[in-house]
């Protein structure tokens, strides 16, 4: 007997997609599930409900909300509008999201940081709040876009988010010009990053040099047709997706006598483009080191590589390193690629050994004795824990 399933995700925007992938990757261990994609407009209509065992939406509305509750189908909504929400409900964590950003601001040495969201959405002021209480703990100043007056979105803007220019351009290039430079901006998402970007661009402050810009998404087409290319937070939907299915179909086992669930979604890593790739020291060409670094990091180079890129004397370059990281040249190569094994072991199931050449070291038994050293375990049981 087919089990129908009704779907309303978005499928203009990557992180839509991907959910979408991901509910259809459970779907093929269930070959009894049938899908329909539904329009926001149609979940309103009782009788289109009615046709469904289960739904997985995005509910943006008081009028889609109250439909879907007074039909008592099991729903898996995957936005989390509010806090307070009759349904199963899977949406990204907006603190861990703005931990991650806040933490690689400091990572790369920032010494002032802003957030730039859109005025109404949960999303937007859950993530704003979060990024500014990490900046601030850090002893950091947080500057905060105001918004356009006391205009606030509706969620549904999100369904069909364009890349046309804002009606708050003007705000947003006098907000810019307002800000201290060197600054870095931890953007809601990255439609706001690519305005941001866009108003930067009109007053002439360059990204990243003044102006560095975080988006959440990794929208790979927005985030590379942005110029300059723009670092975002990957929110690995495709994970979000096939999770909010096993909700639904363990929703439908149990009956909706079970107290509704609230699962948050951890983001999965910082994708670094051009939009970020700086560090503000007072010494200049040591930002070019690390962006050298970073870029090189799996390719087996060595501070004698960084030297001759750089065109200065081992000396002058380990010292300004100790000056003002504190470390050395060939410690911040090992710390950065330790980094990058640490994600591969997380993120992929490569055996150690090829982890090994992926993150630039000269072989498995290196590899595994820096790891030891670094984190008191051998990287296959690091993985396992």
């Amino acid at each position: 007997m087919a089990i129908r399933i009704g779907l309303q995700i978005e499928k203009s925007r990557e992180h839509g997609r991907a959910l979408l992938a991901g509910i259809a990757d459970y779907a093929l261990e269930n070959p009894d599930w049938r899908f329909d994609l539904i329009d926001p407009n149609e979940l309103v209509d009782k009788s289109t409900i009615a046709r469904y065992d289960g739904l997985v939406v995005r509910v943006m509305d008081d009028q889609t909300a109250a439909a879907l509750s007074d039909s008592g189908k099991p729903v898996i909504d995957t936005y989390g509008r509010s806090d307070k929400s009759p349904f199963d409900t899977i949406r990204l964590d907006d603190g861990a999201i703005a931990s991650m950003a806040a933490a690689y601001f400091m990572d790369h040495r920032f010494g002032q940081c802003a957030f730039c969201g859109f005025a109404g959405p949960r999303f937007s002021a859950a993530r704003g709040a979060a990024f500014a209480a990490a900046v601030r703990e850090s002893g950091r100043p947080c500057f905060e876009y105001p918004g356009a007056g006391s205009a606030k979105l509706d969620d549904t803007f999100f369904r069909n988010e364009r890349t046309d220019p804002t009606p708050e351009a003007r705000q947003l290039e006098k907000w810019i010009v307002s800000l201290p430079k060197p600054i870095a901006v931890f953007c809601c998402n990255d439609i706001r990053a690519f305005q941001l970007i866009r108003a930067c661009e009109a007053v002439h402050a360059s990204v990243p040099e003044e102006v560095a810009v975080l988006g959440v998404d990794n929208d790979v087409l927005l985030g590379t047709f942005t110029r300059p290319p723009l670092s975002s937070i990957e929110t690995n939907p495709f994970s979000l997706g096939r999770k909010a299915a096993e909700m639904l179909a363990e929703r439908m086992r149990r009956g909706k006598s079970a107290a509704p669930e609230v699962v948050l979604h951890p983001p999965r890593r910082v994708v670094e483009r051009v939009s970020t790739e700086i560090y503000p020291f007072r010494t200049p060409w040591l930002s070019d080191a690390m962006v050298y670094i970073a870029r090189n990091v799996s390719r087996g180079i060595t501070a004698k590589d960084v030297f001759a890129r750089l065109g200065y004397s081992h000396t002058a370059v380990n010292n300004a390193f100790r000056t003002e990281l504190g470390t050395s040249v060939h410690a911040e190569i090992l710390r950065q690629r330790l980094a990058l094994a640490c994600r591969l072991l997380k993120e992929t199931d490569r055996p150690a050994a090829r982890i090994a050449t992926d993150s630039g070291f000269l072989n498995p038994q290196y590899f595994s004795r820096a790891f030891s050293s670094a984190f008191g375990m051998p990287p296959d049981a690091w993985r396992k824990n």
